[in-house]
């Protein structure tokens, strides 16, 4: 019978999951990229480092952290903000023990990005992923097949990325005046949240990731005010390696492009020793 065959199907596809381990990363779409990025943080049995923010943040892959010596999930969603990946983070019952939260997303403004991928992960499909593997959003053949052809694509010579200095940093606050008043009540609701987690042990930090105009790289007064207020220290990745080289290169001016990002994930891992050391 043909569902016996689609259950055979199923379950051969499982068996090849669970023996190869082979799952997408980058995946066809934005929204598939968050969803796959939600699933593995919350289906993993256990998490030790999680990094939130925007796709920013998302260029640091959880491979370069591994070559490093350090498991971490990543959820920095494309076209979301941080405090929704702090919202996602609140989902487990065991959080992790280290939050690294990106700067240059953390405002409060939802936007209709994270309305769909709230509304996705609620979804039968997805809860269904939790208890069975092949119905995971990094799991998918497609997603498999398109991950597959991008890891060809990049292997090959060609293309040009953006270099752009980022040691002229400045301290301008761009925040116009008229929306003083509105951020600061979405910062105390986010210092709400941060504290929340460090209530709960969760060791919580900022942590600014280069920008090729700079705008990743400054600390504006309102930052440096939720890193007062709430007592959690800014990690600048990128300062030390620009006195060395001068320049980080960024595939669209935004976007760290790949050899970059991994200079940034060994620089926070340097920075994260450093700081264990010290406790």
């Amino acid at each position: 019978p043909a569902s016996k065959r689609i259950i055979l199907l199923l379950a051969g596809y499982a068996i090849f999951q669970r023996l190869t381990g082979t799952s997408a990363v980058l995946l066809e779409s934005n929204l598939q990229t968050n969803l796959a990025r939600v699933s593995r943080y919350l289906n993993a049995s256990k998490v030790d480092t999680v990094l939130v923010g925007s796709s920013m943040m998302g260029r640091l892959l959880p491979s370069y952290f591994k070559d490093e010596g350090i498991d971490i999930s990543n959820l920095g969603l494309d076209g979301c903000h941080a405090p929704f990946g702090l919202e996602i983070i609140m989902m487990r019952k065991d959080l992790p023990k280290r939050v690294l939260v990106e700067t240059a997303s953390l405002n409060h403004d939802p936007n209709a990005n994270e309305k769909t991928v709230r509304e996705a992960i609620q979804t039968p499909t997805f809860k269904i992923g939790g208890a069975v593997e092949a119905f995971r959003p990094e799991n998918r053949p497609l997603s498999l097949l398109y991950w597959w052809c991008k890891k060809l694509s990049d292997r090959k010579p060609g293309g040009s990325s953006h270099s752009a200095f980022i040691n002229d940093r400045t301290t301008t606050d761009p925040t116009p005046k008229n929306a003083k008043s509105e951020l600061e009540e979405n910062d105390l609701a986010i210092e709400e949240i941060l504290i929340t987690l460090k209530q709960k042990g969760v060791d919580v930090r900022l942590l600014s990731i280069p920008h090729a105009d700079g705008w990743g790289m400054p600390q504006s007064g309102r930052i440096a005010k939720i890193s007062t207020d709430v007592g959690i220290p800014i990690l600048e990745p990128g300062v030390e390696i620009a006195k060395i080289t001068d320049t980080l290169r960024f595939t669209d001016g935004a976007h760290l492009d790949v050899a970059s990002a991994k200079h940034i994930a060994a620089e926070i891992v340097n920075e994260l020793r450093k700081s264990d050391t010290h406790h």
